[in-house]
């Protein structure tokens, strides 16, 4: 007899677990699994990651579905989009929706998520009338807003809200970003390298104010005319937009009488320890490390989810303490921004170099401890950031005098940039978010997958932050020319055009049985 499984979600980190189930189960005979997933947005599973970048225009909303789950004979999989979950009934080991449909489980997957924090929610009758930034419709209205150049003001200096800024401002938006802190990105870069990045800001149309603490919208009407600060500042705008964190969505599983934090409370296993048939993984739960918010860990916790769930061996390191990134990228339009480590702030056991230059707007600073990258923040410098990068991800030893990692352009530089795959090792990390090399790519082409919907599908890459999107397109170039079939036209691989991939991966998709 099958297992019974309802996941109540259906965002990446569901993906995610889906994807890992059936590739867990993708060889067994007899079919293990009965999955229901059960979306509260009628729209097939998207990367969220990348809304910025559709308002930024860098991408359209074509580009943000994501690949179809691993098709497998041990697993049936049936989707049921634009259902709300309202109930988990636990003395019946069933979930309630809002259609008035029941479905059994053995296992229920809490995989909710998280909502957009709201300021002023307590305070401001209006505050509804502030924008976010989380879903396909929240980007589709955003734009609607903005649609002709309009005054902007963002609450909030960390990455989302200045990439939305920087986005707005590159349609032509006047946009000013309110920042409670002393410096933007504050978690990520200290006050010097916050106070270059400021200038690339200016330079890029976005005006920020710090130590700014929103009071009051002002109205005419129905319109907003204006926000007020705690200190009395008034900025006129037209649209706010809100971008100050997020909160785990806990309401069935608090409805359901299980522990409730922050999150979702659940073990090193990701069981509820009020209830072992209730799971919950990604931003909705907090595991003992607590609510991360990111999404590599909600990855690690779906794939050793799926290894419980498909009886595999599990490994000994706890999802809580799995899969946390070092390395953050700022996707903004104009202004490049590169962190590595664990904080603003250099460790102070290790040596730290700096070269400042503010007339060019750029700002590195490199923290080693013997002969290894344990630290790093550049701003304006996007060579000497990949550089860094490949030298704190791949262990690089280092020259006696770290000083050299500063100069772009060295000859004799420790982590040169490749621009030629030819001269790319093949251990190169092209997807930092699935750990995807170069080697994964050349082999997956290799064994048929030639197109960027294909390799996404069969090694994830670009599937998270899609950085490596360019990358991956360039790889896939390469191998045509050098792996060409014969007699089949070869594709054209876009780095910003989705093309057909839209329409590739729905037909994927609709193959999941759906309601």
């Amino acid at each position: 007899m099958s297992s019974r499984i309802v996941v109540v979600g259906h965002g990446m980190v569901a993906v995610r677990l889906l994807d890992e189930l059936g590739r867990l189960t993708a060889d067994r005979s007899t079919r293990l699994l009965d999955v229901t997933v059960i979306g509260e947005e009628p729209h097939r599973p998207y990367n969220r990651l990348l809304l910025s970048e559709v308002i930024a225009d860098r991408a359209d909303l074509g580009r943000l579905t994501l690949p179809t789950a691993t098709d497998s004979s041990g697993m049936t999989v049936r989707v049921l989009r634009g259902v709300t979950a309202t109930d988990v009934d636990r003395d019946r080991c069933v979930v309630r929706c809002d259609d008035g449909s029941e479905h059994p489980y053995d296992t229920v997957v809490l995989a909710t998520g998280a909502a957009a924090r709201r300021p002023l929610t307590d305070s401001d009758e209006r505050a509804g009338q502030v924008r976010v930034l989380r879903t396909i419709d929240d980007c589709r209205e955003l734009l609607a807003a903005c649609s002709y150049p309009r005054r902007v003001t963002v609450v909030g200096g960390g990455l989302l809200g200045l990439e939305i800024a920087c986005g707005l401002a590159s349609r032509g938006a006047d946009v000013h970003v309110l920042h409670r802190g002393g410096h933007v990105l504050d978690r990520q870069l200290p006050a010097s390298a916050a106070d270059i990045a400021r200038a690339a800001l200016a330079a890029a149309g976005v005006q920020v104010v710090t130590d700014a603490e929103l009071h009051r919208l002002q109205h005419d009407g129905d319109r907003i005319t204006a926000v007020r600060l705690r200190d009395g500042r008034e900025i006129p705008t037209d649209v706010v937009v809100a971008s100050v964190g997020v909160a785990p969505r806990t309401e069935l599983a608090r409805a359901a009488g299980l522990p409730v934090r922050a999150g979702v409370v659940v073990t090193d296993e990701l069981r509820s320890p009020g209830d072992p048939q209730v799971a919950a993984i990604g931003d909705c739960a907090e595991p003992q490390s607590g609510c991360s918010g990111l999404l590599a860990p909600g990855w690690a916790q779906a794939d050793l989810l799926a290894r419980q769930l498909a009886g595999c061996a599990v490994s000994d390191v706890p999802a809580s303490s799995a899969g946390t990134g070092q390395v953050v990228k700022l996707k903004a339009v104009g202004v490049d921004v590169v962190a590595i480590g664990d904080g603003p702030e250099p460790p102070a056991e290790a040596r730290t170099v700096t070269l400042s230059d503010p007339a060019h707007r750029r700002h590195v600073q490199v923290s080693v401890l013997g002969d290894r990258v344990v630290a790093a923040c550049c701003v304006g410098a996007k060579r000497v950031a990949a550089d860094l990068t490949a030298a704190y991800e791949r262990r690089t030893p280092l020259p006696d005098d770290p000083a050299v990692l500063l100069l772009d352009g060295l000859p004799n530089s420790v982590v040169p940039l490749t621009g030629d795959p030819t001269t790319m090792p093949a251990a190169t990390t092209v997807c930092r978010c699935n750990g995807v090399t170069k080697k994964d790519i050349v082999d997956a082409h290799v064994a048929g997958a030639r197109d960027l919907v294909a390799v996404s599908a069969r090694t994830r890459a670009t599937t998270g932050c899609g950085g490596c999107r360019e990358v991956v397109c360039g790889l896939l170039e390469w191998m045509d020319d050098v792996n060409p079939t014969k007699d089949v036209p070869q594709p054209k691989h876009s780095r910003n055009d989705p093309g057909n991939i839209h329409s590739v991966a729905s037909s994927l998709i609709d193959k999941e049985i759906s309601r």
